[in-house]
């Protein structure tokens, strides 16, 4: 194989829009970004001043909270989805450089050391090393970007989780003749 061959092998490792074509196949709906990003609506100003305007998480309305449990629920399946996308480009990434990385191996000349050091000047190589550590750098921060998501949204269901609680436990009191 010569550079020209490796370079045009690269096509063949792209796999996002394949994917993407399977799964709407299948009739499974990719989330689309949720209206309130689109807007640039900022969600964390909102929920802090939404908790000082009603003096904290545990006065907010039932259904302000569930609407804005709901806003988060969408934001947390749509950074999912972005994950995804984000390790299938990792993942890409990361094969097609030690693809190269093993073709042009075999195209150097001289001892191990000499053809390993080679290969990491080659400059089909060091696109690829790059586009591998974005692509890894972007996974990373919407992971940690999701999971923070998970988090608040978690805490907003556990509020309305503890509200019911409250609600049933006052119920039953009361059923037992309790004050």
């Amino acid at each position: 194989m010569n550079r020209q061959e490796i370079e045009k092998e690269i096509s063949n490792y792209t796999v996002r829009e394949i994917t993407k074509a399977k799964i709407e196949k299948a009739g499974l709906p990719i989330p689309s970004k949720p209206e309130e990003l689109v807007e640039g609506i900022d969600i964390f100003t909102e929920w802090e001043n939404m908790k000082k305007a009603y003096g904290g998480i545990a006065n907010i309305p039932f259904t302000v909270l569930g609407d804005y449990l709901d806003k988060w629920t969408s934001i947390v399946a749509y950074a999912r989805w972005v994950e995804a996308i984000a390790d299938i480009d990792q993942a890409t990434a990361r094969e097609i450089r030690d693809t190269i990385k093993k073709q042009l191996y075999t195209l150097q000349e001289g001892g191990r050391e000499l053809r390993e050091a080679m290969v990491h000047t080659e400059p089909l190589y060091r696109e690829w090393e790059q586009k591998y550590t974005e692509s890894l750098s972007m996974m990373i921060a919407v992971k940690a970007l999701r999971e923070g998501y998970e988090r608040r949204a978690d805490a907003i269901s556990r509020e309305i989780t503890r509200r019911m609680n409250d609600a049933l436990d006052s119920r039953r009191l009361d059923n037992r003749g309790g004050a």
